[in-house]
């Protein structure tokens, strides 16, 4: 490019001179043209690369690609009631089509990630062992409430098993992928169609997350970090409980971390096709299947290879193969979901519509309300979503700790870390955390409403993670200076109280409050589990809710619940003609109604449903023959 550019000045000037034109016009660019050909000729010519012959593997992937363009086809042609099987056979043919070629292909050194020691290999299964034992530990009551939004999730998804099978390339409830109802419904049916059964996928990837990071963590900054952020994973309150929720969330913070650990083995080994760069495409592609954050690894890949491309030369040239295979593998991945965002296209940004400030009207409302300027509430917002470690706490039913989402000695730690990511940020390894985590932080809570909402915040989990490694290893490294084994008991030491305040958290003062879910979540939750203690064989429930809770709205009663026959009673309706057995339920703001009932339907039996702190859930009205 700088040969062309030059030539063209060169050929521009010598023109004007040549027609006695401008001739200090025609100097300026003979000048510059000269300058451009002396840059061009003083860089350092790199290796000839030959382009590469069709190869059996790249017609493998090839067909590959044609396998997932002919699954998105399909499942675009076929009517909404149809049997997609067919299709999402297709897929997965081309997945692991895809997935097979990158097996065993390509040289180089073998990951230095992957270099553990007998020792370090036991140390890490004793670390995934205790990431697991936190995440499947009373998973069937940790958290005790049943959220409808879980039950809404997975009783879609029962649904769409039925045959014939559902749509798994389409979307539904609040734009969410079909993919993230479908494996959970398939996980329920493996683990059983229990609390414990639907959640069980969520603790894996919650698991699996922690590996995932540990190995980014020594690709990124050697063993010290892998095993710091790992740390964190395993035991930070915040990933310990939304892998704990059988919502597809958690896998924002599993697919980023392999995207990123496979593109950065790959561009570790200085050769453009090296199979690291497919596994990253497929990671990133698998992300628009789950939650929205994760199409960001998508976005966040493209920018730190647009950086690299601006400040490494030749770096294009050198990795256009590996380019070219990370774009197959993402392809490879989300063409079926991007089929359906071609046929409609009002579902792939209707939720981020609803959710960001600048598209739902909030600026706009917000302003009016308060009287306050535009500015004021942008910086109010970004506020909010840079001290949610620190300061702020997260205010929805998802998780609302009641605090900052970092214990003090964490935050301590992130801010340390941050500093040090900034103050080198022109390193690769630590540009890149620093793009991770800013970009989401405005992405996933400075654009959008009620900062920090912490089910939009998962993708940030590794990034905080592999800071609170960095920041713990410059703290190491300050007290190196009076001994290596100072500066590793101090290590040990800072993830002993992080890990211990956590959990102690967590399962100690977090769990007993059961704000998870809102309070309809323990309500419906506590109601479907007395009569799961107390069967009443072909009884219907007639619910007396309305308008603060309704039996066929919650997904909690679809779940836990799913062949208890229902009907909701708007207030001052009492129900007629009704056979026994029956159930009468008052929510608490119509317990008065259960007197009228008596009255029509005597001889019944009367429970007051209550909280371990004595108040009033429900009152029962049981009515036998």
């Amino acid at each position: 490019m700088t040969l062309l550019l030059s030539l063209v000045l060169l050929a521009f000037g010598e023109t004007l001179w040549t027609l006695h034109h401008h001739l200090w016009d025609g100097g300026l660019l003979l000048a510059l043209g000269m300058a451009g050909l002396f840059l061009h000729f003083r860089r350092p010519r790199p290796a000839r690369i030959r382009p590469r012959r069709w190869t059996p593997r790249g017609g493998l992937r090839f067909a590959a690609l044609l396998l997932a363009l002919a699954a998105a086809l399909t499942a675009q042609r076929q009517a909404p009631e149809a049997d997609f099987t067919g299709p999402l056979l297709l897929w997965l043919a081309g997945l692991m089509l895809f997935a097979g070629t990158l097996i065993g292909a390509g040289e180089g050194e073998a990951d230095p990630a992957l270099a553990l020691s007998r020792r370090e290999w036991a140390a890490f299964a004793l670390l995934l062992g205790a990431a697991a034992f936190l995440r499947f530990w009373h998973l069937g009551t940790i958290p005790a409430n049943f959220g409808g939004d879980e039950g809404i999730v997975v009783d879609y998804g029962r649904s769409m098993l039925q045959k014939p099978l559902g749509n798994p390339f389409a979307t539904f409830w609040l734009a969410l992928p079909t993919m993230s109802a479908l494996i959970y419904t398939v996980a329920a049916r493996l683990f059983g169609w229990t609390v414990f059964g639907v959640r069980s996928l969520s603790a894996l990837a919650g698991t699996l997350a922690v590996g995932a990071t540990f190995f980014l963590g020594r690709r990124l900054g050697g063993r010290r970090l892998g095993w710091l952020a790992g740390a964190v994973m395993a035991t930070w309150a915040y990933p310990v409980h939304f892998s704990r929720v059988p919502m597809n969330n958690i896998f924002d913070a599993l697919l980023a971390p392999l995207a990123f650990w496979a593109l950065w083995t790959a561009l570790a080994q200085r050769e453009g096709g090296h199979p690291g760069w497919g596994w990253s495409g497929l990671a990133a592609g698998l992300g628009w299947y789950v939650y929205w954050g994760a199409r960001w690894i998508t976005v966040m890949v493209a920018l730190f290879l647009f950086w690299r491309t601006v400040v490494e030369p030749h770096f294009l040239r050198r990795y256009r193969a590996g380019l070219r295979l990370w774009a197959a593998g993402w392809l490879v991945a989300a063409l079926p979901m991007l089929g359906w965002y071609v046929a409609h296209p009002e579902t792939l940004s209707s939720r981020s519509r609803q959710v960001i400030i600048f598209t739902n009207g909030w600026v706009e409302q917000t302003r009016a309300l308060t009287g306050k300027p535009v500015v004021t509430l942008l910086v109010g917002q970004f506020w909010r979503a840079l001290t949610a470690f620190h300061l702020t706490p997260d205010t929805t039913f998802w998780y609302r700790p009641g605090r900052p989402l970092l214990d003090p000695l964490g935050g301590l730690l992130l801010l340390v870390g941050i500093a040090c990511v900034l103050s080198r940020w022109r390193w690769p390894a630590r540009g890149l955390t620093a793009l991770w985590f800013f970009s989401t932080l405005v992405v996933a809570w400075g654009i959008t409403v009620d900062p920090p909402s912490s089910q939009r915040g998962i993708l940030l989990i590794p990034a905080v993670a592999l800071l609170v490694g960095w920041g713990a290893m410059a703290l190491g490294e300050a007290v190196r200076r009076y001994g290596p084994r100072l500066r590793d008991g101090l290590l040990v030491l800072l993830m002993t109280v992080f890990a211990v305040s956590n959990v102690a958290f967590y399962f100690v003062r977090y769990t007993p409050t059961r704000v998870y879910g809102n309070p309809t979540a323990y309500q419906a939750t506590e109601i479907c589990r007395y009569l799961q203690q107390h069967p009443m064989p072909g009884s219907t429930v007639y619910f007396f809710g309305a308008p603060y809770l309704y039996w066929n709205g919650l997904g909690t009663f679809r779940y836990l619940a799913p062949d208890q026959a229902g009907v909701d009673i708007e207030p001052d309706e009492v129900p007629e003609g009704v056979t026994p057995p029956a159930r009468f339920i008052f929510v608490p703001q119509r317990a008065e109604e259960v007197e009228r009932v008596k009255a029509l339907y005597p001889g019944g039996r009367t429970v007051d449903l209550r909280t371990e702190q004595g108040e009033r859930l429900a009152v029962i009205y049981e009515w036998e023959p």
